[in-house]
């Protein structure tokens, strides 16, 4: 009997229908087209008022949109904050090292609600006594928008900053030793690892301030949360499994929304991803 070694191109070889960056995204989009379709078809049973769930699907999609275009303001402009205070408080400068501190202890300190309101209220007191304006709601709106953004900056730049101290200081000597500037040592060696370390924070924080952008219906936002509360009223008249509806409509939207920024943000997670230097094995 003889035994002999298999030529691996004798061995049949396993056909990948999709490829796993494709496969994961679909599955998750089948399963969540499989949920909505059950919830559908139990609606249709009579397990609760379908025709209730349709009618008000156009309200909260319109609140969902205000919701949206808060988290376009508060994010971009937090993370460009918390860039900037992160960098200063690693800075040699004192006087950055300060202003990023007391940035960052300011706002960390204050709970985002009294930001947002006390902002939109001396915003427009200001402009109501000094430009003679009569309804500064707009303005106002996007000053509390803005508040919430400085407030999220304060806590991603804590991120920055502990992404920007873990990286060796050997990497920055090697970089001084190649005759590199600081600039260049900044954005060419310190800032793509530390990039890498903070991700996974910095998408916890995105997640988290998408949910905060409730907190903007305390200054007249018809946001997506507020939106519901209005609805609500209506609802009690038909009773209490009405309301639940609502805030099972609004929760999976918060949902859907949340899922998507934690997406993106693992897509960018993973594409930056060196062999050997994943934040997991920090």
């Amino acid at each position: 009997m003889k035994i002999g070694l298999v030529n691996a191109a004798q061995l049949p070889e396993r056909k990948v229908l999709l490829p796993p960056r494709l496969a994961r995204p679909l599955v998750g989009a089948a399963v969540s087209a499989a949920t909505l379709l059950i919830l559908v078809w139990i609606g249709y049973l009579g397990v609760y008022d379908i025709q209730y769930a349709e009618s008000i699907a156009d309200d909260l999609l319109a609140g969902l949109v205000i919701t949206l275009q808060a988290v376009a303001i508060v994010i971009p402009v937090g993370f460009v904050l918390g860039f900037l205070m992160g960098w200063a408080r690693t800075a040699r400068s004192w006087f950055l090292r300060v202003t990023g501190a007391t940035y960052v202890e300011f706002f960390r300190s204050m709970p985002p609600l009294v930001l947002i309101v006390f902002a939109s209220l001396i915003v427009t007191l200001i402009i109501r006594t000094y430009l003679n304006v009569e309804d500064p709601h707009l303005i106002a709106l996007s000053v509390g928008i803005l508040a919430l953004a400085l407030h999220s900056g304060s806590y991603q730049a804590e991120i920055v900053r502990a992404g920007l101290l873990s990286v060796p200081a050997g990497q920055v000597e090697a970089a001084d030793a190649l005759g590199l500037s600081r600039f260049q040592t900044m954005f060419r060696v310190t800032l793509p690892q530390a990039f890498r370390v903070s991700l996974p924070a910095l998408g916890n924080e995105f997640a988290s301030v998408i949910k905060d952008t409730s907190l903007i219906s305390a200054i007249g936002a018809l946001e997506l949360s507020f939106r519901g509360t209005i609805l609500v009223r209506g609802a009690l008249k038909l009773g209490l499994n009405h309301v639940f509806i609502i805030w099972v409509e609004v929760a999976l939207l918060y949902f859907v929304l949340t899922t998507v920024v934690t997406i993106i943000v693992r897509k960018v997670e993973n594409r930056s991803k060196v062999p050997g230097l994943e934040a997991a094995s920090l």
